[in-house]
């Protein structure tokens, strides 16, 4: 079987695979600290450089068809399944408040200082202390509370169980989510092959496996909405959205790009049953005026305290203090408002199809933000199978450089390393715009 495999299959790409196999084992087992930055990055680039080599190789020489590259796909994406996420520590909380289920307390009710301070008999004293948001309500929508639910199934102390139990669920969403792109793949008619571009991207293997970032449901229920409107099942297709924005809000902003596929009257009954479904998910968690004040005071803090890896953010930043000798953060928070509205605008507008209208809704969400994890700007990856755009692909190599942050405590960013990221992602966007239009020539 082995054999007749490499008989098939170029040599280079099988050994680009397994020494592959071999970096993430190194990553999820082999590095004890995300402060061990030299370590990480090097990983990093070993991986993104095996990466770009097969998707090089797949590019001249197809190969969809090989099993050994599927299945190579699964193996990368089982290989954490017993290590602990190294690369965040939110994965405490998910715990948490999986907890807070078992044990019949809403986690939209208190915050987990208060359930300490009320002497909570089920509290675990280590959980608590490895928390990163103790004073915050949560901000997690019901399809992730299930899955925390489900999570907190494991005994109170067996952690690494109950990170199994979230792997083994957010696994199964990355499965689906490389099915769907392969059957979108086909009913648009383009190359199956194109499917690689996201199901050997590391950052999605690192975040979405091994970071355990709830994106990638998100992810597969828009991929599943976007596959029903496909098939012309509209409400199944909303239905499935409103499932999207039950494990993150942002996917709210998708329903006006339906316009055009279904035209403005069908759109709007659309968007109601996005609504319906969201809410009534939401209504066992939230259902009373204070609880939604809860809610959403928590993600006012967290949009308007934190900052991480954001590019125009960072730029106005350092401008205030340059000129001004302070963080016009008042200000620059309207500005960096009213360009994403007006980007938001243009990719409604001169979006070609329904991939490249998500793909520029998440890219301009993500320039604009304050906050730019790695893990939020997968969902470009997704897209890009079915756009002629790579830069994508370009910042999921680059937006490793931002764990940097990591390796110093106090936390602090490097204004270079953010600086190199930047640069080479807008010169790498110049150089496509300068290509396609020569081309077009």
């Amino acid at each position: 079987m082995i054999k007749s495999v490499f008989k098939k299959q170029h040599y280079g790409v099988v050994g680009t695979l397994l020494v592959s196999a071999l970096g993430y084992i190194l990553l999820f087992y082999g590095i004890a600290s995300r402060q061990n930055i030299k370590g990480l990055l090097l990983l990093f680039l070993f991986l993104f450089a095996g990466y770009f080599y097969i998707l090089k190789y797949l590019k001249c020489n197809g190969g969809a068809k090989n099993s050994f590259l599927f299945y190579s796909t699964l193996a990368f994406r089982l290989l954490p399944l017993c290590s602990l996420p190294l690369l965040s520590d939110d994965f405490y909380r998910f715990i948490w408040d999986g907890q807070l289920l078992q044990n019949g307390i809403n986690p939209f009710t208190y915050t987990p200082q208060q359930i300490v301070n009320g002497h909570g008999e089920w509290v675990a004293p280590l959980l608590f202390e490895k928390l990163n948001s103790p004073y915050y309500y949560s901000v997690y929508p019901p399809i992730n509370q299930f899955i925390f639910w489900l999570s907190a199934l494991a005994a109170k102390n067996n952690l690494l169980l109950s990170v199994i139990i979230l792997r083994v669920c957010l696994i199964a969403f990355d499965i689906g989510n490389i099915i769907i792109i392969k059957k979108l793949l086909f009913i648009k008619n383009l190359k199956p092959e194109l499917v690689f571009i996201y199901a050997l991207n590391p950052l999605v293997i690192i975040e979405f496996a091994g970071n355990l970032h709830f994106e990638v449901a998100m992810l597969f229920f828009t991929l599943l909405a976007i596959y029903m409107l496909c098939k012309q099942r509209y409400s199944w297709s909303a239905v499935s959205l409103g499932l999207a924005v039950c494990t993150k809000l942002l996917p709210l902003v998708f329903i006006p790009l339906m316009a055009k596929e279904i035209g403005w009257l069908k759109t709007i009954k659309y968007g109601f049953i996005v609504l319906l479904t969201t809410l009534l998910l939401f209504s066992p968690f939230i259902h009373n005026v204070q609880l939604w004040r809860n809610f959403f005071s928590s993600l006012k803090l967290y949009y308007g305290t934190f900052e991480f890896n954001g590019s125009f953010y960072q730029l106005f930043k350092y401008l205030g203090w340059a000129y001004w000798g302070y963080n016009p953060i008042a200000y620059t928070s309207k500005i960096l408002l009213f360009l994403t509205c007006i980007g938001f605008v243009l990719a409604y507008i001169k979006s070609k199809n329904i991939f490249e209208g998500l793909f520029f809704l998440l890219f301009v969400y993500a320039i604009f933000a304050a906050i730019v994890h790695p893990w939020y700007i997968l969902p470009l990856v997704a897209f890009t199978p079915f756009i002629g755009w790579r830069f994508g692909l370009i910042w999921s190599a680059l937006i490793g450089l931002s764990y940097y942050t990591y390796s110093e405590m106090p936390y602090h960013e490097s204004m270079l390393l953010l600086s190199i990221e930047y640069v080479l992602l807008f010169a790498y966007m110049c150089y496509e715009v300068i290509s396609i239009k020569t081309v077009s020539s």
